[in-house]
């Protein structure tokens, strides 16, 4: 069988057999909640002391070495991600980081709480971490805001149900959610839209530029002096405060899910744009800050509205991430080694280890503590307008009004020599449903209608020109067109029909 004919059969396969698009999307949408959702609940317990010295210490090193590892990625990888193709190799990944999580609350010998243990849970930290970074690098940022905000909600709700939980059932969940993870991730990279796949190989081929890698470098230190801002205000009711400060965390994140629940129903509703999404979240982490000198540290109301910060600069991360890679064409490993290492790695283990020391030396008198608070409150604002000034904006221009700018190429075989505004494509989604087509089938059609030639198409996707062939007749099939000025026409007349 020639080499045309095998690729073609795979692809009708995939598109045809195994997954119908509405199933794909589907699964694929819930893989990346519920993973995502246990990773960030890993993370959301390693702020706490573990269950045992061992323990407490394996934590801290792991974290350590997650950082390296992700600023490695960054610098060596330059934003390439190796995909693992084999079906079990996540879930298996996700099994060895969760016995590392779990053997140092049984174990206390030290080579293995303070070596083996800490590598190997890192290592798929690292991965997990990355590969959900890649994903939703992918994606249009109308999914990648909802899908984040509600994998925040449901970690909230997870990191609810471990206050009733002993320690060591809690470790052992701990272990369970890196286990799950994996096998989500493993769901998500298995059912992945041809048109994510795609994006991501395009995104690689194209060169980092100056400008991009400037803007990179104000959000990781945007991301740093926000981390450090909360987790100052964090360590002053942790270890100044004079509250029950285990008792409070269960309400807490009760706040945190409805606030996230809340937030969701604002950005679904009001279709508001990105900008005007981030100036709530800044607004949220700066009220943390400025309850304190208004009701004191004796209030329970400004540690509640500390949690909602760490929720919300959790969401403002995993979403400008994303929307640095669109915008700027940097890889995911650059952009989530960064900004993901920063944010969960670094800062955490800095607070776990000179955290306690610092601020046993501070006094509790209200006006210091005042004081502090304001200081985090002006740090939070330098970073905020780091990132969000009109000169250092994360989104380029062309960019501002709409998520995608459409790709104009001449085809030698047939040409179409008016410009298309993005609107119409916005709606590509609702167009491709309207007419049956499968996500292969769309995600030819659709870099055919944007100006490519079957050539650049078959090196976009990679496929045989034979398989760029098939689907191309199958969707003028069903569409009832000849070219891509009909096409372009039939595009237009869906949009109408939806607007009306």
């Amino acid at each position: 069988m020639r080499q045309t004919d095998i690729m073609l059969s795979v692809d009708t396969l995939t598109d045809n057999y195994s997954f119908s698009g509405e199933s794909r999307t589907a699964l694929l949408r819930a893989a990346r909640i519920v993973g995502f959702a246990c990773l960030l609940a890993w993370f959301s317990a390693s702020g706490f002391l573990s269950s045992s010295p061992s323990a407490n210490r394996s934590d801290t090193l792991t974290l350590a070495a997650f950082t390296l590892l992700l600023f490695g990625t960054a610098v060596a990888a330059r934003g390439r991600i190796a995909r693992c193709n084999h079906p079990l190799a996540y879930p298996l990944l996700g099994a060895a980081a969760g016995l590392g999580t779990v053997i140092p609350s049984f174990v206390d010998d030290l080579v293995v709480t303070s070596a083996i243990c800490p590598l190997i849970t890192a290592v798929g930290l690292s991965v997990f971490t990355l590969g959900w970074g890649s994903l939703f690098s992918g994606q249009d940022m109308e999914k990648v805001i909802p899908e984040t905000i509600m994998a925040q909600m449901l970690m909230s709700v997870i990191h609810f149900t471990s206050y009733f939980l002993p320690p060591l059932p809690e470790t052992v969940v701990r272990g369970a959610l890196l286990v799950g993870s994996g096998l989500m991730l493993a769901i998500a990279q298995k059912t992945c839209h041809p048109r994510q796949v795609a994006r991501e190989r395009l995104s690689r081929s194209i060169p980092t530029s100056s400008a991009g890698r400037r803007i990179l470098v104000r959000f990781i230190v945007a991301i740093n002096l926000w981390s450090i801002a909360i987790n100052l205000l964090y360590n002053i009711y942790r270890y100044c405060a004079p509250l029950d400060f285990a008792g409070l965390s269960a309400p807490a994140a009760l706040i945190e899910v409805l606030f996230l629940g809340l937030l969701l129903i604002v950005t679904s509703v009001c279709a508001m744009r990105d900008a005007q999404l981030y100036t709530i979240i800044f607004a949220t982490v700066l009220l943390a800050f400025l309850l304190v000198p208004v009701l004191g540290i004796e209030s329970s109301v400004p540690f509640y509205a500390l949690f909602l910060g760490f929720a919300a600069l959790s969401v403002l991360t995993w979403i400008l991430s994303a929307q640095i890679c669109r915008e700027h064409s940097l890889g995911p490993g650059m952009v989530y080694g960064c900004s993901i290492g920063s944010f969960l790695g670094l800062q955490i283990v800095l607070a776990r280890v000179a955290a306690q020391d610092v601020f046993s030396e501070i006094a509790s008198s209200p006006v210091e503590l005042n004081a502090l608070c304001l200081v985090g409150a002006f740090i939070s604002f330098v970073a905020y307008q780091m990132v969000f000034n009109r000169r250092s904006a994360l989104w380029s221009k062309q960019a501002a009004g709409s998520n995608e700018t459409p790709i104009v190429v001449p085809d030698e075989n047939d040409t179409d020599p008016r410009p298309h505004s993005a609107d119409p494509f916005d709606h590509w989604d609702v167009f491709a449903e309207t007419y049956r087509l499968t996500p292969r089938e769309s995600e030819v059609l659709l870099l055919f209608a944007r100006g490519r030639s079957y050539e650049r198409i078959q090196e976009a996707l990679m496929i045989s020109r034979g398989t760029v062939n098939y689907h191309m007749a199958n969707a003028y099939r069903k569409l009832g067109v000849s070219s891509r000025q009909d096409l372009l026409d039939r595009l237009d007349e869906t949009v109408r029909a939806i607007k009306r």
